[in-house]
């Protein structure tokens, strides 16, 4: 017993500690990089695409503040680059998710080629300026006035400017490619059905362990990219790296896109939207596999460097999702409520901030 309440001490003093240099030195960074993407999404030539960009930094803000906040994990003279990283990053993920979700463009050949523009914000080997692809090649839509390019081009430079980025390169190209790959595969779910995501998640690592849509779901996360991120900032080797992907995917990655669902299964059920909750057979089980999926998260992450940060993190990730009035829903609420009580001490504050957040508007 005495063992529990030290580790909910020091969570929470890690919660309160990350909290203070997340509002007080990353959120006013995290908050001008929003406004200059709003500024650059303004200026997009191409009505329909303009106004994806636009609803995704208005509705959706929060994603990119999310984001920044695994800044907490590196030292302080780094942040500045790595908060511009982070939020440019989940902007242009933010932005491929909304234009390739539509039925006229969610074939997973545009897919795959819109999300090219994450897997370029990685300088190739030779550092070569013209690995920059044709993102819209197979889109109806294509005058964004350079908008993704700038996007891009803000990452990379960025990435150049972090002490380790050339040691967790292999690992983030890896896990860029996953993410592009699940995501563009997913939005395909609607107009070429579910083989092609059933078959891309047969052949992920941990298919005995883990359902196909669970699977799924985690590829379609970039939790792990910031957290590999976060260690291109600091004092990172390859084999840290490696660790580092393998704590968040697929379990921290996982748990994340299935709360997600979870709280847009209302929405999704009177939509053409995949539902990854949609594919458990029972309540129960669903139950069963957010609290196994919830506590393999947070196993896990108790074995990285600077744990209690990381559990803060983790905490925080949940809070968001569960945050949302739907999470408290009669059909979302039990495996909400197991998801919770897997977490540790840290959720039950994070999860009054991030309601606080919410209804600040």
């Amino acid at each position: 017993m005495s063992r529990r309440r030290g580790t909910a001490a020091r969570e929470i003093c890690a919660l309160l500690a990350a909290g203070l240099e997340y509002w007080l030195t990353i959120f006013p960074r995290a908050w001008l990089e929003i406004r200059r993407c709003r500024a650059l999404a303004l200026a997009i030539p191409d009505p329909t695409l303009r106004a994806h960009a636009l609803h995704k930094l208005t509705v959706e803000r929060m994603n990119p503040e999310a984001a920044a906040f695994f800044a907490v994990l590196a030292p302080r003279r780094r942040r500045g680059a790595l908060v511009r990283l982070m939020v440019d990053f989940q902007v242009a993920y933010d932005y491929l998710d909304a234009i390739n979700e539509q039925p006229d463009t969610a074939s997973l050949r545009n897919g795959l080629q819109l999300h090219r523009a994450l897997c370029d914000v990685l300088q190739s080997s030779d550092g070569a300026a013209d690995a920059v692809g044709d993102y819209y090649r197979h889109h109806p839509q294509q005058d964004d006035g350079g908008y993704l390019r700038e996007l891009v081009d803000a990452c990379r430079a960025a990435m150049c400017a972090l002490p380790c980025a050339r040691e967790t390169a292999p690992v983030l190209a890896r896990a860029i490619q996953r993410c592009a790959e699940a995501q563009s595969r997913n939005h395909a779910v609607l107009v070429e059905g579910d083989a092609q995501l059933i078959e891309w998640a047969a052949a992920q690592p941990d298919g005995e362990r883990y359902l196909w849509w669970e699977l799924a779901a985690a590829g379609i996360s970039c939790l792990a990219i910031h957290a590999l991120f976060a260690a291109a900032a600091g004092s990172t080797t390859r084999e840290q790296a490696h660790r580092i992907d393998a704590a968040y995917y697929p379990s921290v990655c996982a748990i994340s896109a299935l709360l997600d669902s979870l709280v847009d299964e209302p929405g999704d059920a009177v939509s053409a939207n995949h539902s990854f909750v949609g594919h458990y057979r029972t309540r129960a089980l669903a139950e069963r596999r957010f609290g196994a999926i919830a506590g393999e998260a947070r196993a896990l992450a108790d074995m990285l460097a600077g744990r209690a940060r990381h559990a803060v993190i983790l905490a925080g990730i949940a809070s968001f999702y569960l945050s949302a009035p739907e999470a408290r829903s009669g059909r979302a609420r039990p495996a909400a409520a197991r998801t919770l009580e897997c977490l540790g001490a840290s959720t039950i504050p994070m999860l009054a901030v991030m309601r606080w957040r919410r209804g600040s508007g």
